[in-house]
């Protein structure tokens, strides 16, 4: 209950368009809702709006391979704990293009 009350608001807050697309300057209308540092690496964000967004399943199927190198994320992999953690979707954005991070 909690989770189909927390990805309504983010869908209203986001307008149905993904963020991921939006810090690109394209609007993708989009019905799912991303933890953008996925708690498999902080489940402390769990239920965190500030830690979701709406996200096409273009970008999702982009960000998950991502999260997979920079995490660590998914079955059969191992957790990369020395990371830090990115709450930025536009830093992620850029990343998960095979960009690179600046400092």
């Amino acid at each position: 209950r909690q989770w189909s009350h927390l990805r309504q608001q983010v869908l209203e807050r986001d307008h149905y368009l993904c963020a991921y697309c939006k810090v690109q300057g394209v609007i993708t209308p989009a019905k799912t809702v991303d933890h953008v540092v996925p708690i498999e690496f902080d489940e402390t964000l769990k239920a965190d709006i500030d830690n979701l967004a709406v996200i096409c399943s273009k970008c999702h199927r982009l960000k998950t391979d991502w999260e997979q190198l920079t995490y660590g994320t998914g079955q059969g992999n191992e957790l990369q704990r020395q990371v830090d953690e990115i709450t930025d979707v536009s830093t992620i954005n850029v990343l998960m293009n095979g960009g690179t991070q600046h400092d």
